[in-house]
């Protein structure tokens, strides 16, 4: 993936300033607008460390997901209110990293996943690859269509508008997950 000397330097120097303290931060952050969306406090940390709060967000989402599922809730409603908390977050990104272009927007996503324990490859030509995703052991494919509203809205804040669409995900049986941010020229 080729990346822009803009993008390299402003993500380079958010490398350095990602220790411990704002990844907690941003995964919070990614908590409470999960939470919102789905209508519920975010729950306390039961662990101190990040990994162990990165396990709790995920059984958090799998089980409000699970809920939303059976209760019959109105799908299309939480999807965009999913899309939307994530779009702030996007968004906030994008300024705050300097994001300008498609591929700074994929090398923000690169990093921010990496804190999630997923293994993000994108192209300039907005072609999305996840071969490794921590949620994937936990999620159903049902819980990972509807939590991919997350996904999508991220993408779009970072990248300012285009909506991901999935073609295959780990959770249905695919070695990888693979999706392609619209507007872009992959197929």
């Amino acid at each position: 993936m080729r990346v822009s000397r803009e993008s390299r330097i402003h993500l380079a120097a958010a490398r350095l300033l990602m220790p411990f303290g704002i990844r907690r931060r941003a995964l919070e952050q990614l908590f409470a607008r999960t939470a919102a969306a789905f209508g519920t406090p975010v729950p306390p940390p039961r662990t101190r460390g990040t990994s162990g709060r990165l396990l709790e967000y995920a059984r958090f989402t799998r089980a409000q997901a699970e809920e939303a599922l059976q209760r019959g809730e109105d799908l299309a409603a939480l999807d965009r209110r999913l899309h939307r908390a994530a779009y702030g977050l996007g968004a906030s990104y994008r300024l705050q990293l300097g994001v300008r272009s498609i591929s700074g927007a994929m090398a923000a996503a690169r990093l921010i996943y990496r804190n999630l324990g997923i293994d993000f490859h994108g192209s300039l030509d907005g072609e999305v690859i996840i071969r490794r995703c921590g949620f994937a052991r936990t999620y159903t494919p049902q819980v990972c269509r509807l939590i991919s509203a997350l996904d999508r809205g991220l993408m779009a804040g970072l990248a300012r508008g285009g909506e991901l669409r999935f073609r295959q995900r780990i959770t249905e049986g695919a070695d990888s997950c693979r999706a392609c941010l619209e507007g872009a020229s992959c197929a």
